[in-house]
């Protein structure tokens, strides 16, 4: 009798088991219809299908809905809601443990030494965004590339992209994770000095600064605040909020010069709007300069009046203009010119401003507008216009061709300053910072949404080195994705080399486009494509010399499993002999992955 009961009650407990998941599969579908299906059912350009989300862990959509890109559109479910979106969408298992770790270092940073040969500080090694590193700096060019191997390599936790920004000093790693952990690492090893928990995504590159005699490291996350860090122990000297509007964000990495922080604003109502009841739109671009010693605020500049309304939308809601124009990508400085640099986005309305899809330069004292050149005007764009058909956001869609990639600022051997700034319209132009005319322009690709010039450039003396995706159609031009070199003095093409093809045949999340920022070192252009393969280009020919396949598994030191995918968001970093770069973006629909590499030279 006994046995019969105890089966019933296993049965009960099996029946009552394939109730719960079945409960939980309809709560999931029909979380999924009210939230997701209008986006994933039939995608644009930007959003992954719903089948496309079968590939990622549940860990990696609850994060998106929680702090990444569809925090927005889940605003209103409860943690348990997005557990089962998550578990539903992808048929895995939500891992309420965090299970990465690492061994921490014997010893303690006793010293940094910010002058040190291969340093790879900040988003672009310079002040102004150059990407650079020349041969004493390191011993990875044409003729050694051949023997690189994976030296380590680190699994980013609960996450399907990885796009944190290498910051490497005196052989210390600094990067930042989607779950706003920030680690010290020594590069030889692996091993970890100290972490610090930021609020938010820590994506944009930290830099390294000297301050009475302390190495500081000057951050931003994802929630648009700063921190100052003690750079040995990780100890917070001061956080500072910059911009008190509820969508603004950090994705570009603050510029640090003459004891100032200069922090580039950008903003996530680009996706808010997409909810036709969204009154759009609030978000104005902007630049803040802090004290690097107090964080006190000694200047914030709006690159445009105050948004008010200027009618009503085809659902009865306000509204108001002019906004947008976020500052997606790194600040970069030329004290010569006493000015910070930073490219513009579009405009979220109508009537648009004159400083959208600009390349705009601020007094570092003052935070006076004393440059603007507009690169594209009457670009006014939401997520609202992804669909096809009219939204209430969007009755009159722009191109979104955007300045995305930080703009470069330098002195040519003529003598000639010049910045140069790349569109997502596959135009590069050059431009006289002294006078604010427009030098040259050069047409490097058809251009869309999410083509041409997107997240970086490098130049080395004359000659900008421009990666190019391309991928999605637009224009009436062929695409041109690839490597593309120009001379700065007259923006004439000196040689392309097209993107190789690494696709396999029906594979929709594949594309053979180079959309990740370009490194140089002093024979080599490296760079990432989203079909998941490191590339390197001999930089006087543009002929391709080496190649890595990313997508595949790879051991990790800290326990996390990791594989490659699209490489992005982040370009690589050269510093001695190490190569570093991130692999694996999902975002757009793209390859996912969660693999940060380290390759070596041997011994």
């Amino acid at each position: 009798m006994k046995q019969i009961f105890s089966r019933l009650s296993l049965l009960a407990v099996v029946m009552s088991m394939f109730a719960a998941a079945a409960v939980q599969a309809q709560d999931g579908e029909a979380l999924y219809e009210q939230y997701c299906a209008a986006c994933h059912d039939d995608p644009v350009d930007r959003a992954p299908s719903r089948a496309a989300l079968g590939d990622y862990n549940a860990n990696a959509v609850f994060h998106a809905m929680t702090a990444g890109i569809m925090q927005t559109q889940a605003a209103n479910l409860t943690e348990e809601q997005r557990i089962a979106l998550a578990e539903h969408l992808t048929n895995t298992n939500y891992n309420r443990s965090r299970v990465e770790s690492y061994a921490a270092c014997a010893d303690p940073l006793s010293g940094l030494d910010l002058q040190a040969a291969g340093n790879w500080n900040g988003w672009g090694t310079d002040l102004s965004g150059q990407r650079y590193q020349d041969a004493t700096g390191s011993n990875i060019n044409a003729a050694t590339i051949d023997s690189l191997e994976v030296a380590w390599t680190m699994g980013v936790e609960a996450a399907s992209s990885a796009r944190g920004n290498v910051t490497v000093i005196d052989g210390v790693m600094f990067y930042g994770a989607p779950s706003g952990m920030v680690r010290a690492l020594d590069v030889a090893t692996g091993c970890q000095y100290w972490d610090y928990a930021a609020i938010g995504e820590v994506r944009a590159a930290m830099s390294v600064v000297e301050l009475d005699g302390a190495p500081l490291l000057v951050l931003a996350d994802l929630t648009n605040r700063v921190y100052v860090l003690d750079a040995l122990t990780g100890t917070k000297r001061w956080h500072a909020d910059v911009d008190d509007n509820p969508w603004a964000v950090s994705t570009g990495a603050p510029a640090v010069h003459d004891g100032k922080v200069f922090v580039p604003v950008s903003s996530m109502e680009v996706a808010g709007a997409g909810n036709p009841q969204h009154i759009c739109c609030t978000f104005r671009g902007n630049v803040a300069a802090l004290d690097l010693a107090t964080g006190e605020k000694l200047w914030h500049t709006y690159i445009m009046k105050e948004p008010e309304q200027v009618g009503s939308n085809s659902v009865g809601n306000p509204v108001l203009a002019p906004s947008g124009a976020p500052i997606w990508s790194s600040a970069t400085i030329n004290p010569a010119h006493n000015r910070v640099y930073v490219g513009t986005g579009q405009n979220y309305s109508r009537p648009t401003s004159d400083t959208s899809d600009s390349v705009i330069g601020f007094d570092m004292d003052s935070g006076a507008m004393d440059l603007v050149y507009q690169t594209t005007a009457d670009d006014a764009f939401t997520m609202g216009c992804s669909g096809r058909e009219q939204h209430p956001n969007c009755p009159d869609p722009g191109p979104d061709v955007d300045i995305g990639a930080p703009v470069l600022t330098t002195t040519l051997s003529n003598g000639q300053d010049i910045l140069v700034a790349g569109t997502k319209g596959a135009m590069v132009f050059g431009i006289d910072p002294n006078t604010g005319e427009r030098l040259w322009v050069a047409n490097v690709g058809r251009g869309s949404p999410l083509g041409g010039v997107h997240w970086g450039m490098t130049y080395v003396d004359d000659v900008v080195y421009v990666p190019v995706s391309d991928r999605i159609p637009g224009g009436s031009s062929d695409p041109q994705p690839g490597l593309h070199a120009l001379d700065m003095k007259t923006g004439e093409s000196l040689w392309y080399a097209p993107a190789p093809e690494r696709c396999e045949q029906g594979n929709f999340s594949c594309s053979n486009a180079y959309s990740s920022p370009a490194s140089a070192s002093n024979d080599l252009v490296i760079t990432g494509a989203l079909n998941g393969y490191l590339f390197a280009h001999d930089r006087a020919t543009g002929e391709l010399v080496w190649e890595m396949n990313t997508r595949r598994e790879f051991d990790t030191l800290n326990g996390v499993t990791a594989s490659g995918g699209a490489i992005d968001a982040t370009g690589p970093v050269i510093s001695g002999d190490y190569l570093i770069f991130n692999s694996g973006y999902a975002t757009f629909g793209q390859l996912p992955g969660n693999a940060l590499i380290v390759m070596k030279l041997p011994e």
